[in-house]
């Protein structure tokens, strides 16, 4: 089968590589689609460890059940499926718990384990889930997104906050603004130094939007709240002045969220936190207890706007290795890029972006263009 190959630090590939075949309690899936995470990103244009090649990355997707292994259990040949990232033992307290996104022992993904960046993958059938027919691919490719930013929601005390501050607007960012507002938020206010997102954060109820390379965003925050500062701020950049900002940016009693991961050292001002009760929760991926994947999967109902997914551009396989090195090159130069690669996509999609599709009953604007898909046969 055709994968696109982590094989060295700063090089990808297209490479023929032998076919997944199922372990006990694991499925084979072919690929529909799978998103291009920034973490995948960053990690080749950094060099990360926690991503060493040879290595196939790729853990935001979804497919069809293609062959099943011995002891998988609910699901058929056929079936179309999407999976959760995170591979948990099932045994430790924190899988007893269902704190499965905790357990010490899971895999994930493109990164102990191939991921999905290939025609066919494999995965414990226990980590899967059926699409509603009325989710397509690149809706089933989002749902490991979304779900993390529905997380970060579950997370969050304060009820029906008046002002929610959301740093970073790349695909996760651009989603924990949409569930805010469904959760009841009054204003939404996003931050991030590029334009174009900034653009698109607007476009999904952002009002006002600030960028620090041009204001100084604690004192227009300031302004615009009349001094009363942000109920909830969300940090979906994870760097020192981000994380930084997040604590200066939140009012006292109020909560702020990291879920970014771009640095690890962080500087922050002790006493603010303390004297200020302020207080301060890591989120991560998707956990079983609060049921983040079913709620991402239904939506509630939210009539200000179409579900829709705005892709860029279209690469072809032969492309596929330089738009992805262009596209993590794209991310530490922090250009709004968004790329869309192509194997022989089984599916017809429109041929002109903005992309839009109607899950039922349900409206959302899943303006997406922060994201990256590659779609596979």
């Amino acid at each position: 089968m055709k994968a696109l190959v982590y094989s060295a630090w700063d090089t990808l590939e297209v490479r023929d590589v032998p076919g997944p075949r199922p372990d006990a309690g694991d499925v084979v899936l072919r690929v529909a689609a799978v998103g291009i995470c920034g973490s995948e990103l960053e990690a080749v244009a950094s060099r990360s460890p926690r991503r060493t090649p040879p290595l196939i990355l790729g853990h935001e997707f979804c497919g069809e059940v293609e062959e099943l292994g011995p002891g998988a259990h609910d699901v058929k040949v056929g079936d179309r499926v999407a999976a959760s990232s995170v591979i948990p033992c099932g045994r430790c307290g924190s899988c007893r718990a269902g704190a499965t996104h905790l357990c010490p022992q899971r895999q994930i993904f493109g990164m102990n384990r191939p991921g999905a960046f290939a025609e066919r993958v494999a995965a414990p059938s226990s980590v899967l889930f059926p699409l509603p027919e009325r989710v397509g691919p690149l809706e089933g490719a989002l749902i490991e997104p979304l779900a993390n930013a529905v997380h970060v929601w579950s997370l969050v005390t304060v009820r029906f906050p008046e002002v929610v501050v959301v740093i970073g607007c790349g695909a996760i960012g651009l989603l924990a603004l949409q569930v805010a507002r469904a959760g009841g938020a009054l204003t939404l206010i996003a931050v991030d130094t590029n334009e174009a997102r900034l653009q698109m954060a607007h476009a999904v109820g952002a009002e006002p939007v600030f960028n620090p390379t041009r204001q100084d965003v604690v004192a227009e925050l300031r302004d615009s709240t009349r001094g009363a500062m942000a109920d909830v701020v969300v940090d979906a950049v994870g760097a020192g002045v981000t994380r930084r900002a997040a604590v200066e940016m939140v009012r006292r009693g109020g909560e702020v969220v990291w879920i970014g991961l771009h640095g690890d050292a962080t500087e922050l001002p002790g006493r603010e936190v303390v004297l200020g009760e302020r207080r301060i929760t890591g989120s991560y991926a998707v956990t079983a207890r609060y049921r983040d994947r079913d709620r991402a999967v239904r939506p509630p109902p939210d009539r200000r706007g179409p579900v829709g997914a705005s892709v860029h551009a279209r690469r072809r396989r032969a492309r596929l290795p330089r738009a992805a090195h262009g596209t993590a090159r794209g991310v530490c130069e922090g250009r709004a890029d968004a790329v869309t690669t192509s194997w022989g996509d089984p599916y017809r999609f429109p041929p002109d972006p903005p992309l839009r599709f109607a899950s039922g009953s349900v409206h959302w604007n899943l303006w997406v263009g922060m994201c990256r898909f590659a779609t596979m046969r």
